[in-house]
């Protein structure tokens, strides 16, 4: 069992959440019991995802998305009853939104990347947003498009979208999960000669873009590509504190 309070401090720290400037409140954003032993992650903090963590016996829920986005709404209707449930159970709620997303040791890209068969020793951060880089590249021993697309498919357990503009062999990846498919995101992927970006969605003019760019885009859904840095986190948290880790998987299929 851990105090609370220290452990949202050793989170703050080993996410360096106050690097990062965004619209999500990363970090603790409602309090709960002082001492924690079982923990719930998802990637969602949402009433469905609360509900199966107080069910489950949750002292502290960590999620990707959290409940505030850079301003304070009226509690009223679900947003009263989000806060609530978890008031009335007195869990607490930590959110790292882009400080999961950059984390090199339990990020979503990084240990997505890992899991495609990029060399560890190959990472380098990517993915520039205000002053920071929320993604990697990496590089892979070379397949061949196709097969890169089969083996995503397997390590999502889902299927890829992919606009199949680049170069039929890869060899070079990077990867900036949930949103990350922006011109911006792009532009950086085509000047680094990325043979295959990895990323959740796009919206509709990204498929002109990578055509124009020659570029690979593989698409396999926002919520597919954000839970690995989830799992990597509560793997970290277990080996740390031992504390009683689960995660909570409700896919959107979006």
């Amino acid at each position: 069992m851990v105090e609370l309070g220290r452990l949202v401090a050793h989170l703050n720290d080993f996410l360096l959440v106050k690097i990062f400037e965004e619209s999500a409140i990363n970090g603790l954003q409602i309090s709960g019991k002082k001492q924690v032993q079982r923990v719930a992650f998802a990637v969602d903090g949402v009433y469905e995802t609360f509900k199966l963590a107080r069910q489950q016996g949750a002292d502290l829920m960590i999620v990707h998305h959290g409940l505030y986005w850079g301003f304070q709404w009226a509690l009223r209707g679900p947003d009263y009853q989000r806060v609530k449930l978890l008031m009335d159970s007195e869990i607490a709620l930590y959110a790292a939104h882009l400080p999961l997303d950059a984390h090199r040791q339990v990020g979503h890209a990084a240990n997505l990347l890992l899991r495609v068969g990029a060399d560890p020793s190959s990472l380098l951060p990517f993915g520039s947003y205000r002053g920071q880089t929320i993604g990697f590249s990496a590089v892979r021993p070379q397949l061949k498009r196709t097969e890169m697309d089969g083996l995503l498919e397997s390590v999502l357990g889902g299927p890829v979208q992919t606009l199949p503009f680049g170069p039929n062999k890869v060899s070079r990846i990077a990867c900036v999960t949930g949103q990350g498919a922006d011109f911006g995101l792009l532009r950086e992927a085509k000047n680094s000669q990325i043979h295959y970006y990895i990323s959740g969605e796009a919206n509709h003019p990204v498929y002109h873009f990578a055509k124009e760019h020659k570029l690979n885009i593989a698409l396999g859904g926002h919520y597919r590509t954000e839970v690995f840095g989830l799992h990597a986190l509560s793997n970290y948290l277990t080996e740390t504190f031992a504390l009683d880790c689960f995660f909570i998987d409700v896919p959107t299929g979006m």
